[in-house]
């Protein structure tokens, strides 16, 4: 199970809603696999290339990294969401905690890297919000989210893959 604490919030962009606090996850989609495309952002070649560039990662590293995009956020912080979708679908091995997972919610013209506690020393907040600003934003703007997708997961597999990040 991936314990996080709110390490990066990137608010892209304008307009936030809200998750009323005490309410329980809904709506999470399923752990489908390393790339969980529920906004259809990434056409399917460009979808195959990024699950095999994670799978890689994973086999190097053994750090797990998780791609999500989501069509709506339903009202909730994208903070929030990615807390339950970490505690929901375990990404990275529990005793380590060496989860990453990029999320993007279009609709909210949100996006966040939740980082594991195992990477914290690997992938610091301002390395997640260079990556976010410098890597995805600027192609986002270009209209080209899958892009911006690709660029972003290669940049966080760069920061993840030094020698000694993962036990």
């Amino acid at each position: 199970m991936m314990h996080r604490a709110v390490l990066l919030a990137a608010i892209v962009l304008i307009g936030c809603g809200s998750k009323s606090e005490g309410s329980a996850p809904r709506d999470l989609p399923a752990l489908t696999g390393r790339v969980v495309d529920k906004a259809d952002l990434l056409p399917p070649d460009k979808e195959g290339l990024l699950t095999r560039e994670l799978a890689a990662a994973e086999k190097k590293t053994r750090a797990q990294f998780v791609v999500v995009t989501l069509p709506s956020l339903g009202g909730r912080r994208i903070e929030d969401v990615g807390v339950e979708l970490g505690r929901a679908w375990g990404v990275g091995r529990y005793d380590i905690d060496d989860g990453v997972m990029l999320i993007v919610a279009p609709t909210e013209r949100r996006v966040r890297i939740e980082v594991g506690y195992g990477l914290e020393g690997v992938l610091r907040d301002e390395e997640a919000m260079a990556i976010i600003t410098d890597r995805i934003m600027p192609r986002f703007r270009q209209g080209d989210m899958a892009a911006g997708i690709m660029d972003g997961s290669a940049a966080i597999i760069r920061e993840i893959d030094v020698p000694g990040a993962t036990p």
